[in-house]
């Protein structure tokens, strides 16, 4: 095992909005934001809309983009995060081992698993960094999907610190089943008059 998942939203809810504020963001993203040491975005077309919302907390390196992270990257940024259907690729935050574990971050998400094929809607060049730092540097790196937005995050980490992330995320994660903070919104239907 070299990678875990967590969802980030309850399996099931899917009726939101791409520029939406979620739950996740401020209960999730906004904690590993602020203790991140570093954030890469990965394949973000420069002549999407979405790219050039983002220009002013981008910035270039290499084959990907760092985001800022001491300017706001959440508010007005949504659509960055709950991108999905590969409109950008794949987003890594990473952060120090103890850091990480101090936030409790498993105790807002839902339904820890395993992947078969963890490449799975993920940019293979985001994989092989994420790969590359936290064996290099020790770290913990989490990957948001390209593919899927903010639905699911993949927690990458050395072999028995990973094992020890999974223990915990399995204790501490929500089921989905459970869920009592996102809703499903009634959508009005239209009747004949």
């Amino acid at each position: 095992m070299d990678h875990f998942f967590v969802r980030l939203i309850p399996d099931g809810f899917y009726d939101y909005e791409e520029s939406e504020t979620l739950p996740a963001h401020d209960l999730i993203l906004r904690p590993l934001l602020t203790s991140a040491k570093e954030c890469y975005v990965y394949g973000l077309n420069k002549d999407t809309e979405l790219f050039h919302q983002c220009t002013d907390i981008l910035s270039f390196t290499r084959n990907k983009y760092q985001l800022d992270l001491k300017k706001e990257v959440l508010r007005g940024y949504e659509q960055l995060w709950n991108a999905t259907g590969w409109q950008r690729g794949s987003i890594l935050i990473f952060l120090e081992l103890e850091t990480f574990k101090e936030l409790n971050i498993f105790t807002s998400c839902y339904d820890p698993g395993i992947l078969d094929n963890q490449n799975t809607g993920e940019s293979n060049a985001a994989i092989r960094f994420c790969k590359d730092v936290i064996s290099k540097e020790r770290k913990v790196g989490l990957c948001f999907s390209a593919s899927n937005g903010i639905e699911w995050m993949t927690v990458y980490a050395e072999k028995d610190t990973l094992k020890e992330l999974y223990k915990c995320a399995t204790v501490q994660s929500l089921s989905s089943s459970s869920d009592s903070i996102y809703k499903v919104k009634n959508k009005r239907r239209n009747l004949p008059k």
